[in-house]
């Protein structure tokens, strides 16, 4: 009884073990598992991440480049302008000379002339103007892509700086998944086997105890029959001695045979008078 106390303090001490690693497995997988689906959910949403952003470098890269071409084309018309009014002016200025040396008629052409001239002038300045407004748009905006560009590079670049971190956290932690998944079973399998062990031992410990009872209780029968023996045995010799004893006892109230004595013939003292006298005063007393 003493080894199966041992066994079973054995067993329970090793069951509460294995039930605290199982439980610390289990709850490392989970954690493991969490972690392997959070850095696995962070990668794919970088990857998604880099590619959005790369699409918009890529439309913003198409609408720097034709802001370029557009700003290229806005400078060459401007230069073309600016060449126009400079020939324009120095074709004023010769009509200028002209008129200060023509004649009536002629020189009525030639006012003409020069205001036609002075009218392309003006147009040719308002042109160069509208190119110049037009040249700053492009400019803020290729400053402005220029500039987003060169956040959403940063971007990229952080994003790809952080995803070999979280690749490599994603694959340990896949390991570890692994590791602990193919250990927790065989935990799992240890505790039942313990349970198993403990059960079979407490089947073995009731089927003693229900025998150390059935042993106790057939003990009291058979002490409860001897001592109702005994007792019965203490009866019957009470009732033995009391025969004995009321035999004894008859036996000792037999009349015993007596010897016939001789008789004495018996003296008789004559009585004094006395007391008569006493009792005739007594009389007369009454």
């Amino acid at each position: 009884m003493k080894y199966i106390s041992k066994k079973v303090l054995q067993l329970k001490q090793k069951k509460i073990g294995v039930s605290n690693i199982r439980k610390k497995t289990s709850r490392s997988l989970k954690t493991a598992k969490s972690l392997r689906q959070k850095s696995t959910s962070a990668v794919n949403s970088i990857q998604r991440r880099v590619l959005k952003i790369r699409s918009e470098l890529d439309e913003m890269s198409n609408t720097l480049q034709h802001s370029l071409a557009q700003k290229k084309s806005i400078q060459r018309l401007k230069i073309n302008a600016e060449q126009r009014l400079k020939q324009e002016k120095e074709r004023k200025n010769q009509v200028e000379l002209e008129i200060s040396s023509a004649m009536d008629e002629a020189k009525d052409q030639l006012v003409f002339t020069l205001g036609t001239i002075s009218d392309q002038i003006n147009e040719i300045r308002n042109e160069i103007r509208l190119r110049n407004s037009t040249a700053k748009k492009v400019d803020k905006i290729i400053e402005e892509y220029n500039t987003k560009k060169s956040r959403l590079s940063g971007q990229i670049k952080r994003a790809l700086q952080s995803k070999p971190q979280l690749v490599k956290f994603m694959n340990n932690s896949k390991k570890n998944a692994a590791k602990l998944e193919k250990r927790l079973p065989s935990l799992i399998k240890t505790e039942k086997n313990i349970q198993k062990n403990f059960s079979r031992i407490n089947s073995i410990i009731k089927e003693q105890t229900k025998r150390k009872k059935i042993g106790q209780a057939k003990l009291r029968r058979i002490k409860s029959r001897k001592a109702g023996e005994a007792k019965r045995i203490l009866n019957l010799a009470r009732k033995l001695a009391i025969q004995m004893l009321a035999k004894q006892i008859k036996s000792s109230r037999k009349p015993k045979v007596r010897r016939k004595a001789s008789r004495k013939p018996k003296v008789r003292r004559k009585a004094s008078r006395k007391p008569k006298a006493r009792r005739k005063a007594s009389r007369k007393r009454r």
